[in-house]
Order: C-alpha cells, then sequence, then structure tokens
C-alpha cells in the first residue's frame, strides 16, 4: 500500500464512519459519534507527527493534519444531526478534555524521561515532549475557534438563506475552516524561526488538498440528508448562550410563566367581584317575575336560579336543578331537531350558543319532572357587567296548547312544500347545466383546441418533445370534454323528442369500418384482442351517419374501458330478413344483475365503475338507446359480474 493509498484510506474512515452513524436515529447514536470525534482527537493529539503522507505534487501532509480535517468532517454532522446548542457544549467540551488529557500525557512522559531511575530503552529526547506539550495545547484552542468560527458563519447563513444556497454554504465553509487553519497553525503553533511564509503556504496547500478529499463525502451528506438538513436549518443554535448552563433557559421560561400565572390570578379574583355583583343583580330580576319562565344560567349554560313560574310549570325546586344543564328539559331528539334547524351538531351547549348568536326565539319542549310535556317560546339573552358576559337569561312562556295544532298543520305543509321545492330545485338545476354546456362550454373548448393544435403544429416555435407531450395530453382530454359536451347536447334534443336526424339508405358496415382510426387509438397501448366480423354482402338500413357511428363508437369505448388486460373484445354484424344485429362482446368486468336494467338511465355508474375509478360521464348508453329508438331499433344488454357485457343493437331494413 502506497503513501497515497493510505491517506485515501484515512479520509474514507474520517468521514465514513460519522455518515454510517448519522443514517439512523438511535440510542447510540451520539455515543458513537461522541466516541469518533473522541478517537480522532487522540490520534490527532499523540500521533499526529508520528508519520507524513506526500501525495504528489510537492505536497506533504501530517497524520495530525488528516485527522484534523476528519474531526471538523465529524464535528459537522455530530452537531447537524443534532441540531442543539447542547450538542455544541458537549463537542466543545470533549475537545478541550481530550486536548488537555493528551497534554497531561505528553507532561507525565517528559517529566518522566528526566526522572532518575526512569529506564529509556528508545533514548527518546523528553524535548520532543516538551515540544508537542506546547503543540497540543494551542492546536486543541485553536481546534476550539476554528469550530466555532464554521458553526457561527452557518448560523449566520441559516437566518438569510434558502435552502438551495445552504446547500452551497456547508462545503464553502468547511474549506474555509480548513483555510484558515493552514493560516493560523503556522503562525500560532509551528512559529518557525525562519521561512515563515513557505510554512504558510504549505499550511494552506496541504489544507486545500484535504478540502478536496472530503468534499465527496460532504457533498454526499448535503444531498442524501436533506431532511435532516431542513430541520438543523429550521432550528437556530443562538451561540451566545453557549456558555450558559442548559437550565437557564428553562428557568427564564418558567418565571415568564410564573408571571403570567400571577396575572391571570388578578383577573380571576376581579372576574369573580364582578360575578358577584352581576349575579346578585340577575336573581333580584328573577325572583320579581311570577307568571313567566326566567331561568338564571353561568358563562357554561349551568342553571343557577330556577325562578317561580317555571317551578310551577316544571315541577321542579331550584335546589334540585341548581349546577345542572338546561338539557335536563330536553329529549335527545329535541335537541337533534333544533340542531337540524340550525345547522349545528347536536350538542345542547352549542345549539343554545347558534340560537343566542342569531337571537332568535325558539319552540322547545321542555318535559316536567311528572313527564308532562310543554312547549315553551324560550329566549336566551347575555348578562353583561364590565363589558364581559357573567352568564344567561333564560325567558320563555308556554304555548303548548296554540302550537299543537299548528304544529300538526305546519309539519304537513312543510313536507309537502320541501317535497316539491327539491323536485323544482332539481329540474332547474339540470336545465342550467344543460343550457351551459350548450352556450358557454363549445367556444371555449374549441379556442383551447385550436390554439393547442397551432402550438403542437410549430406556430410558436419548435417544441421539445416533453412540451409536444403535454400538448397531446391537453389534446387528448379536449377531445374527451368535447365528446362530453356533444353527449349532453344530444341529450338535450331528446329531452321529450326522438333525435331529429337525417336519415338516408347506407350501409351498416361502412359506418364500422369508418370508426377504425378511431378504435385503434381508443385500444392502442392497452393488451386486448379486438376483432371484427362483417358480412360480405352490404347491410342497407336507413339511417343518420354520424349518430350511427356516435353509437358504435360509445359501445365500444365502453367495452375498452371496462374490459382489463388479456380480455377480448368483438364486434359483429349479422342479419335476418327484416334487421340488422349489431353485437358488441367482450370479456371485462361486468355488471350485476341487479344494476342491468339501471344502465340506460342518464348519469348512472355502475358500483364496480366507481370502485376501480373507472373515468366516464354515465352518458354513453343513454346516447345508444336515443340514437337506437330514433331509428326505429331497439337495445338490449346482458351482463355477469366479472364474465362480460354483450350490447345486442336492431335496426330495421331498408326494404327494396
Amino acid at each position: 500500500m502506497g503513501s497515497r493509498d493510505l491517506f485515501l484510506l484515512s479520509v474514507a474512515i474520517y468521514s465514513g464512519l460519522p455518515l454510517l452513524y448519522s443514517v439512523r436515529r438511535t440510542s447510540f447514536q451520539f455515543l458513537l459519534l461522541y466516541s469518533h470525534i473522541a478517537s480522532v482527537l487522540t490520534f490527532c493529539g499523540l500521533l499526529g507527527a508520528v508519520y507524513i503522507l506526500p501525495v504528489g505534487g510537492g505536497v506533504n501532509l501530517l497524520a495530525g493534519q488528516v485527522a484534523f480535517a476528519g474531526f471538523l468532517f465529524g464535528t459537522f454532522i455530530t452537531v447537524v444531526v443534532g441540531r442543539d446548542l447542547q450538542v455544541v457544549r458537549n463537542v466543545v467540551a470533549l475537545t478541550i478534555v481530550v486536548n488537555v488529557l493528551v497534554a497531561a500525557v505528553f507532561a507525565v512522559s517528559g517529566t518522566a524521561l528526566q526522572t532518575s531511575g526512569v529506564v529509556n530503552p528508545f533514548d527518546t529526547s523528553p524535548v520532543v515532549f516538551q515540544q508537542s506539550l506546547s503543540t497540543v495545547l494551542i492546536g486543541g484552542a485553536l481546534m476550539v475557534l476554528e469550530l466555532l468560527v464554521l458553526l457561527a458563519v452557518l448560523e449566520w447563513a441559516k437566518k438569510r438563506l434558502g435552502p438551495w444556497p445552504m446547500a452551497l454554504v456547508y462545503p464553502t465553509t468547511y474549506v474555509g475552516a480548513l483555510a484558515l487553519d493552514g493560516l493560523l497553525f503556522p503562525v500560532l503553533v509551528l512559529r518557525p524561526d525562519s521561512g515563515l511564509g513557505d510554512a504558510i503556504w504549505q499550511g494552506v496547500q496541504a489544507k486545500l488538498v484535504l478540502a478536496a478529499a472530503f468534499l465527496v463525502p460532504l457533498l454526499l451528506f448535503v444531498t442524501l440528508f436533506r431532511r435532516t438538513l431542513n430541520l438543523y436549518e429550521a432550528r437556530p443554535l443562538n451561540l451566545l448562550h453557549l456558555t450558559a448552563l442548559s437550565r437557564d433557559h428553562l428557568l427564564e421560561k418558567l418565571d415568564s410563566q410564573q408571571q403570567q400565572l400571577l396575572e391571570q390570578h388578578d383577573r380571576i379574583v376581579d372576574s369573580t367581584a364582578s360575578y358577584g355583583r352581576a349575579n346578585a343583580t340577575v336573581e333580584r330580576i328573577l325572583d320579581s317575575a311570577t307568571n313567566t319562565i326566567l331561568i338564571a344560567l353561568d358563562p357554561n349554560l349551568r342553571i343557577t336560579h330556577f325562578n317561580a313560574g317555571a317551578q310551577r310549570l316544571l315541577g321542579y325546586t331550584g335546589a334540585e336543578v341548581a349546577g345542572e344543564p338546561l338539557s335536563l328539559f330536553h329529549s335527545p331528539s329535541e335537541i337533534a331537531r333544533h340542531a337540524a334547524a340550525l345547522g349545528t351538531d347536536a350538542d345542547h351547549v352549542q345549539v343554545l350558543r347558534v340560537q343566542m348568536a342569531i337571537d332568535a326565539r325558539r319552540d322547545w319542549e321542555f318535559v316536567a319532572s311528572r313527564g308532562t310535556r310543554h312547549v315553551v317560546s324560550l329566549g336566551i339573552t347575555e348578562v353583561v357587567v364590565d363589558s364581559a358576559v357573567v352568564g344567561y337569561v333564560a325567558a320563555g312562556e308556554d304555548v303548548t296548547t296554540r302550537l299543537r295544532a299548528e304544529t300538526a298543520m305546519m309539519t304537513a305543509l312543510t313536507r309537502e312544500h320541501d317535497a316539491l321545492v327539491r323536485l323544482q330545485e332539481a329540474d332547474r338545476v339540470k336545465e342550467e347545466l344543460v343550457s351551459t354546456v350548450s352556450h358557454e362550454l363549445r367556444t371555449p373548448i374549441a379556442s383551447i383546441s385550436g390554439y393547442t393544435e397551432m402550438l403542437a403544429d410549430g406556430a410558436y416555435g419548435i417544441l421539445s418533445d416533453e412540451q409536444t407531450r403535454a400538448l397531446e395530453r391537453v389534446l387528448r382530454n379536449t377531445e374527451r370534454l368535447e365528446r362530453l359536451v356533444d353527449d349532453l347536447l344530444v341529450l338535450e334534443r331528446t329531452e321529450g323528442a326522438p333525435l331529429m336526424l337525417e336519415r338516408v339508405p347506407l350501409d351498416f358496415s361502412d359506418v364500422i369500418r369508418g370508426t377504425g382510426e378511431m378504435v385503434t387509438q381508443m385500444v392502442r397501448g392497452r393488451d386486448l384482442k379486438f376483432s371484427v366480423s362483417l358480412p360480405a354482402q352490404p347491410v342497407c338500413v336507413n339511417g343518420d351517419h354520424a349518430a350511427l357511428e356516435r353509437m358504435v363508437l360509445n359501445l365500444i369505448s365502453n367495452a375498452v374501458k371496462f374490459t382489463p388486460g388479456r380480455g377480448t373484445i368483438a364486434v359483429r354484424i349479422s342479419t335476418d330478413d327484416t334487421h340488422a344485429w349489431l353485437t358488441v362482446a367482450d370479456t371485462g368486468i361486468g355488471v350485476a344483475e341487479e344494476d342491468v336494467d339501471k344502465l340506460f338511465t342518464r348519469f348512472f355508474r355502475t358500483r364496480e365503475a366507481n370502485d376501480r375509478a373507472i373515468p366516464g360521464s354515465g352518458l354513453g348508453l343513454s346516447i345508444v338507446q336515443a340514437v337506437v329508438s330514433s331509428h326505429d331499433g331497439e337495445v338490449s344488454i346482458s351482463s355477469s359480474t366479472e364474465v362480460g357485457t354483450t350490447v345486442r343493437v336492431s335496426l330495421p331494413l331498408v326494404v327494396a
């Protein structure tokens, strides 16, 4: 193994292990990351100057320089994955502790070599440890400084740049930190007696080589761990609090919350006093009324006072109902009735609040203690003291006798009226829909289709393949929309009368042949076996070519849509003495027996079509029936689920 191979192996180990540890968050993830950083720091301090790696071009790398680049890389990964100021504290503390420990090892070793009686088998000079001691201490301080500069630059960029610019900031900042070390390390640590400029140049050059080697795993991390980086970028670290204890911030929040609780307590005391004054006033008002139902409620709509009129009507004493909700007097069905009328949930409190919001009286059925029922015209009013709602007053009168007759009559009239209104509304909506389609959609659809075709033909410049495919999709969907509009227009013309057609003698087989190109488009890309069987002799019928072609295309389109891959579709024309017969048979998903009779209903779609999300408007067979009827013919369908469907159309032959 050459020195260059050893260099690449070192880079792979220093960068690969942090990437491996950051792949998935586990309970040991940060223990592994911190252990990696400590290992790299220990190697850098103890063995960083033991060997030199020549990497070509006159560049020689100390083992410690490679380890330092790995330290920066591993620290970057750890901080991004942890995205917490405590992680930064831990890394800084780990860096200081390891460097101090290494310095202590060097100090003890140097002292031991100078101590009498200690054997020095390798004849190691104490000067080596004395020089290394200084290098480790100053170098460790420089490591911490450069790490904080790197993180400070990233925090500054996070506040000002988006995700994609940040993708460039990470490698740029990493290269800058290495270059800064190449500049400062010779000046602050090596301090050569002469040739400082050469030492700085060699240091910067070495760091740039290291940056180029570590950029590959760094860019890999930035690319593959985008979600982790997004979380890191969304959370500022606030490095100014680096030296503060983690609990300091929590204590500040606790003090703030305590202050808020004290303020809330003061407000509650004030509100309690106001509530007492308001409650006394309300009770005096309620007790003065004897012929009216008056019930006082607290802000949660629970009973606080029950006046004499309410006690006589409902048979409860004030003590019995105190603290109870007003729903005590109402059955669930009564609550549901009012909820439906007000358009809200069947929750009693919510119903009452909606009633108050619209400021309306409503007739509520109250159930008395003896089970008797009374209809009370009830209104609810807020009680406001010092601009705050301190409760409510429910006031009502017994209207049972009058409303019983009115309710019976109004219920019947309302039901009849609602049914009529719904029928009229449905009819009006249908007419408006067809009118809108016929008068408003055709012109914009034609415009869309025309301009799209011009774009596709290159009228506004050469298009790319992707743009051409997009326009083809637009054209296909425009054609689908045109067909839907045409279907609706056909159905409008059949409303209450047969289609107005231009019927002339024609060969029914020619109609089938004329659909060949469109059928080819339908089955393109589908694994279907499609066959057409036509008689050798002309099949002469009296019909409208365009209408018959629409009928044939609708039948074949249905067969294609509802037949899965490897299915079969067969189209056949046959004749007898008086009629021509068109048969379209498929081996598709079929139709349930109970749905066959509904297939000619407008807008009807089977459960199977909806479950499988097969597109369609439910108009095709309605149009088929209209066309066939206008040609004095008949159409029938036979189908079985998962077996297939067969449609048969009969048209009268032209009598010679």
